[in-house]
């Protein structure tokens, strides 16, 4: 598997040659590129099967590459970067994975297998300008979850609730419909927790304005969401919860 590293910091694009040399079997990096320009240059004469794309680089961005191949890519991307809080948290929205500076051997590792496994597939172009947006727009309205047959773009205010299924997640939406997730609760959770959504138990994360009502009960309680499904509270959560419904 032949893999481009583009980077505008000379040591960045040195350790992480060297971290896939000892560390990524079968991958070998065909070319270092300091621009967008060289990278350019590299993909049309190596066609490397993997790109580790920095976005923040003088002159053209890492964005600006991609806007060459608006009908799909011969490679897949591992982005990299070192972004602020809010530019990290646009990629998970995203649903589209990243290596974060400095580069650790275990996510690089994990993110170079996955692409190994969908070697092949074309890059799905929608993630990337949903990115795109959501970097530009510094404001958050809108998830990307993606599923086993594809991803879909869903408002915060269409999900009612998230139901843990073991290591895996399942979407309840306003529309009656449901998506299970290859992510944990706890992603989920650490995701939404700022956009009005609330864990009352170990095994659901409520989207607090789709509460209909609080029933009471000796364990703790039980909520009815809006669209007549009942989840059970549990007695630690009980307390935080009915304050945070006060002040809604």
């Amino acid at each position: 598997m032949k893999a481009l590293i583009v980077d505008d910091e000379p040591r960045s694009r040195r350790v992480l040659q060297s971290l896939c040399d000892e560390y990524c079997e079968d991958l070998e990096i065909i070319g270092l590129a300091a621009s967008v320009k060289e990278a350019r240059e590299i993909i049309l004469k190596e066609e490397p099967d993997l790109v580790f794309l920095d976005i923040r680089m003088p002159v053209e961005s890492g964005f600006e590459l991609l806007k060459d191949y608006n009908n799909g890519f011969t490679f897949d991307i591992i982005f990299t970067t070192a972004h602020d809080e809010y530019a990290l948290r646009a990629f998970q929205f995203a649903a589209i994975d990243y290596l974060l500076k400095p580069i650790s051997i275990e996510e690089l590792v994990r993110a170079v297998n996955k692409a190994k496994e969908l070697r092949g597939s074309i890059v799905q172009l929608e993630k990337i300008e949903f990115l795109k947006k959501l970097l530009v727009a510094q404001k958050i309205e809108k998830i990307a979850l993606t599923t086993t047959d594809g991803f879909n773009f869903v408002n915060f205010s269409d999900i009612i609730r998230c139901e843990a299924e073991s290591n895996y997640t399942t979407i309840i939406l306003s529309d009656n419909s449901s998506h299970l997730i290859t992510k944990t609760l706890k992603h989920f959770e650490d995701l939404l927790l700022d956009k009005g959504f609330f864990r009352v138990h170990k095994s659901h994360l409520v989207n607090l304005q789709a509460v209909r009502k609080f029933i009471k009960s000796k364990k703790g309680g039980i909520i009815e969401m809006i669209d007549g499904k009942q989840v059970e509270v549990s007695a630690k959560k009980r307390e935080a919860l009915l304050n945070r419904l006060s002040n809604i």
